[in-house]
């Protein structure tokens, strides 16, 4: 199957999956005024991550912070580690590896189970932390996408 076919399949997934969300939401929004805190912008008493609670504009910018800067992390290892293991690692036609690699892969392991456990708390503790976190990440998906275009050489398709 070809990536581009993969890409629109995932694409339309998505939409259809936003748009039932967003849809019932918005003609439901009595049932999310008011009893819950995950519809809340800002700092705030409830808005708490892994035990913090985020209650000042100063802790809560640090948690921006923190976000902006784990997300283009996050981005160079699934764009770029993942793929190095994948093509050095995990390929099975390369039959010799160097000793130093296997260290470098459970390495990058232990950032990746570190990274899911703070991720999911900041995901669904509030929807500004949501879309911080969808912001940055298509921004540096961006940047980095371009970056691997910018080094190649462009072509015709016929």
């Amino acid at each position: 199957m070809h990536t581009i076919i993969v890409s629109r399949i995932i694409t339309c997934w998505m939409v259809v999956i936003l748009t039932i969300m967003l849809s019932y939401i918005f003609s439901n929004k009595e049932d999310y005024s008011g009893d819950t805190s995950f519809y809340r912008f800002g700092p705030n008493p409830e808005l708490v991550i892994i035990g913090i609670v985020i209650d000042t504009p100063t802790k809560y910018g640090l948690v921006v912070l923190y976000a902006v800067i784990n997300t283009i992390i996050r981005n160079l290892d699934h764009n770029i580690i993942v793929s190095w293991i994948m093509l050095n690692v995990q390929n099975i036609k390369i039959t010799n590896i160097d000793a130093k690699d296997i260290s470098k892969q459970y390495e990058i392991s232990i950032y990746s189970w570190f990274d899911w456990l703070i991720y999911i708390h900041m995901l669904l503790t509030q929807i500004d932390m949501f879309l911080l976190e969808l912001t940055t990440d298509v921004i540096a998906i961006y940047f980095v996408t371009r970056w691997y275009i910018k080094n190649k050489t462009l072509v015709a398709s016929i």
